[in-house]
């Protein structure tokens, strides 16, 4: 199962890259530095999924999320939400030490150890009481970290925005995390029986669900923002510029320039 998700996930990467636009001439100065800077090389492309995905967001994910929001109790949403989270600290703690932080892994283990008994399977966050901080660190921050680039931009289909780095790192999770490899060998009885991972699915679709519902305010904003598509391109980098740097990134003054001309490619195209 692992292997058929990563198929889907590079060949999808492979066939986007593939159709990449051709890059303006060297010599006209100032539109191979555009297009260096956004680093979109198939922008036409991306805005098509990106338009997808706000549509499927709009129909379908937002209204669900209302719905729920409304009815179900804040206490029980956060309840979820750290039951969901909890799973996710394994993966983490193994991030943090190929990234050479063992304390950190230490940690996210001992978080792990204590939510998932006194926090009753995760559902309630004790660790954090104690003084166990919460990180998050993913496959994609650890190839940062090890020095490879980025790559271009990408826009995947219902995960939204990425790049090469981040989208080789989702592969990797899918093989690599510790918790959705149990969960997988515990659900042979599924794959027997049905041909499918009962478990890993329900799983794969309750986190993207609490994750939509934690960015809630934000799709709000993007479905009100003047050009979203550039919103979210320039949402995403500092995001995840900002996560690399563990929160300690310190904007130059050349990158404050950036930021401020990305908004004004917002106001340009609008």
């Amino acid at each position: 199962m692992y292997v058929m998700r990563i198929i889907i996930t590079l060949s999808l990467t492979t066939v986007l890259l593939s159709a990449c636009a051709t890059a303006p001439p060297a010599s006209d100065i100032e539109a191979y530095a555009e297009y260096q800077r956004k680093n979109d090389p198939i922008e036409p492309i991306n805005k098509g999924i990106f338009a997808f995905n706000m549509a499927f967001d709009s129909v379908v994910a937002r209204p669900i999320v209302k719905t729920y929001v409304k009815i179900v109790p804040g206490f029980a949403q956060q309840g979820l939400s750290n039951f969901m989270g909890n799973l996710m600290h394994p993966w983490t703690a193994a991030n943090e030490i190929l990234q050479g932080k063992p304390l950190a892994a230490t940690n996210t283990i001992g978080r792990f150890a204590v939510n998932s008994t006194l926090g009753i399977g995760g559902l309630f966050d004790p660790a954090t009481k104690f003084g166990m901080a919460e990180t998050e660190e993913d496959l994609g921050q650890t190839l940062a970290v090890w020095g490879v680039p980025s790559g271009p931009y990408l826009m995947l289909p219902f995960f939204g925005p990425s790049n090469l780095r981040d989208t080789v790192g989702l592969a990797g999770e899918f093989v690599g995390d510790p918790v959705g490899y149990a969960i997988d060998r515990a659900d042979v009885l599924d794959n027997a029986l049905l041909g499918i991972d009962g478990l890993s699915y329900i799983r794969f679709g309750v986190d993207a669900f609490t994750w939509r519902v934690r960015a809630d305010v934000l799709f709000d904003e993007l479905h009100h923002s003047p050009n979203p598509y550039a919103a979210a391109r320039t949402a995403y980098r500092d995001l995840r510029a900002f996560e690399i740097a563990d929160g300690e990134l310190i904007i130059s003054e050349e990158e404050d320039d950036l930021f401020d001309d990305d908004f004004e490619d917002i106001d340009a195209d609008n």
